[in-house]
C-alpha cells in the first residue's frame, strides 16, 4: 500500500514541476491547480520530514518506543 501512495506521489510531483517548467519557459503563468497542487505536496513533504526527524532524533536519543512487528532491525 505504501508503494502506490508512493508512486501516486512521485506522479503528481513530476507532473507539477514538468507543468511550472513549460510554463515558466513559455511565460505563462501558472493555473491555480497547478499551484495548489505544488503547495500541497510541499506541505506533505514538509511535514513528513519533521516528523520523521523528531523520530530519529528520539531513536538517536535512547527513547524506547513501541514499534509495529518486523521493523526492529538493527540500526548500526
Amino acid at each position: 500500500m505504501a508503494e502506490f501512495f508512493i508512486s501516486i506521489y512521485a506522479m503528481l510531483a513530476m507532473f507539477v514541476l514538468f507543468a511550472m517548467q513549460r510554463n515558466q519557459r513559455e511565460q505563462r503563468p501558472n493555473p491555480q491547480m497547478v499551484t495548489l497542487v505544488g503547495w500541497g505536496l510541499f506541505s506533505l513533504s514538509s511535514t513528513l520530514a519533521i516528523l520523521l526527524g523528531a523520530v530519529s532524533l528520539a531513536f538517536a536519543l535512547g527513547l524506547h518506543m513501541p514499534v509495529p512487528a518486523g521493523f526492529d532491525a538493527p540500526l548500526f
